[in-house]
């Protein structure tokens, strides 16, 4: 299928979606990822980013809620505070396509504007499908050029599955769903050198806020390009500029094949970069055999993707940010306190005793024989007395499609995340109701999401 009509064949099938068209495993795959996302945003509540977003934005008598407090504001606003949230830990998910999260931008613009005109449980699950179908066939078109520019996927390619998911529940016709996504490619935005910083939270905010903007005003009559995706001085050529990018690849199997399938949606477990989570994964099980006691003689010869390369941090962190990106660091968390958590990236705990001297044992080089294009591709070497005690290679991390979390790991995960926040009961009957036979309205999740007012 030629890809030259890009924009307006995206359009026309976000249009043309029917929720009893999608299949019950994508239906499926659609609600967990909502779930997942919910879960990361309450605890990410808390976090400053959030806090801040939510000083500014919130407004009494707002439409929608500021999930896990007992503020409101109106549905753009509640967008991007939502989305801030949403990001604010790095625990919310990513796909291969996209190179970026999915969700962070699609759930709190599609319960914005769920909650706005009482959308249903089927429905929020559809709209999902329709934004990260959007968002990330549109990653394909671009592909790595787009990141190694420097340009953070999420806040690039996050408003324009935003904007479809949301023109989906507004019931847009194709030709409105066009001028949706042409605003919205407007409003693209996000540099990777706000990496390790709050605004990397806001890059998820503001492209959930910006596909909310462009859905309505498309549904009010605002026109734009429809030919903005694909077109001459378009999305494509200038966020992608060697002319590797491709329409057509944003076409292929379009309508028979669902992404949130194929490749599928990657769970994340650490509040990190993603990139790194298979070589945290194997520290983390070799801490757990007994292999990584400090002592003098400990060496960690680590090789890591050209792509985590590229965006890990190459000094000592000066915040707990910062530190999401340091891979030494991270590495010496894991081995310290075999495990990684929200409470090991705040500003105080990268000065907790003895991780700077651990983090010294890591030795990192870039892998010379990994799988091309694989950016999680890692391998750990353990070394006693130079004397070598491990050796071992992972390809992708545990939560990626082909290493699936369990129930379990999902449902732990989720009320680690949700339970300090909603309390314990309410958290878990927010879960059972996310996961429920019969899906929540976008109404009865906000009010499960929401703390009294204070």
């Amino acid at each position: 299928m030629s890809g030259s009509g890009l924009t307006r064949a995206l359009a026309a099938f976000v249009a043309g979606l029917r929720t009893e068209h999608v299949p019950p495993a994508a239906r499926q795959e659609a609600c967990r990822a909502m779930a997942d996302c919910l879960g990361g945003a309450v605890a990410g509540a808390r976090d400053e980013v959030a806090r801040i977003a939510a000083a500014t934005q919130a407004r009494p008598g707002g439409a929608c809620i500021l999930w896990g407090t007992g503020l409101r504001a109106d549905v753009h606003d509640a967008a991007l505070v939502n989305g801030c949230a949403a990001h604010a830990h790095a625990l919310d998910d990513t796909h291969e396509s996209m190179r970026g999260h999915p969700s962070a931008p699609l759930v709190p613009a599609i319960l914005a504007v769920g909650e706005l005109v009482d959308a249903g449980g089927d429905d929020l699950a559809t709209a999902y499908i329709a934004g990260a179908e959007v968002a990330c066939r549109l990653g394909r078109s671009v592909n790595d050029r787009h990141s190694q520019l420097g340009w953070h996927t999420t806040g690039t390619l996050g408003p324009v599955g935003a904007a479809a998911a949301c023109a989906w529940l507004l019931r847009l016709d194709a030709g409105r769903t066009a001028h949706a996504l042409g605003i919205a490619a407007s409003m693209a935005g996000g540099l990777r050198v706000n990496f390790g910083t709050m605004a990397k939270a806001l890059h998820a905010g503001m492209a959930a806020q910006h596909g909310v903007q462009a859905a309505r005003l498309a549904a009010g009559g605002m026109t734009a390009s429809t030919a903005a995706l694909e077109g001459y001085e378009g999305f494509l050529q200038l966020f992608c500029d060697d002319g590797s990018q491709d329409a057509a690849r944003a076409l292929r199997g379009l309508g028979r094949h669902f992404e949130v399938l194929t490749p599928g949606i990657v769970y994340k477990q650490y509040p990190t970069c993603s990139l790194m989570h298979a070589l945290i994964d194997m520290v983390l099980q070799a801490r757990a055999q007994g292999l990584l006691t400090p002592a003098d003689g400990l060496e960690l010869r680590c090789a890591i993707s050209q792509r985590l390369e590229a965006v890990r941090g190459k000094d000592w962190p000066a915040t707990g940010l910062a530190a999401k990106f340091c891979v030494e660091y991270c590495v010496a968390v894991a081995v310290q306190e075999g495990s990684q958590g929200i409470a090991d990236f705040t500003d105080a705990a990268i000065h907790r005793p003895g991780l700077r001297e651990l983090a010294q044992r890591v030795r990192l080089s870039q892998g010379q024989d990994f799988p091309p294009g694989n950016g999680d591709c890692a391998e750990l070497v353990v070394l006693r007395d130079g004397r070598e005690v491990l050796r071992r290679r992972q390809a992708k991390p545990c939560g990626h499609p082909s290493m699936p979390l369990s129930p379990a790991q999902h449902e732990a995960k989720f009320m680690a995340c949700a339970a300090p926040v909603l309390g314990t009961a309410k958290a878990r009957r927010l879960l059972q109701a996310l996961h429920s036979p019969q899906p929540c309205s976008a109404r009865e999740l906000a009010r499960a999401l929401a703390l009294p007012c204070a």
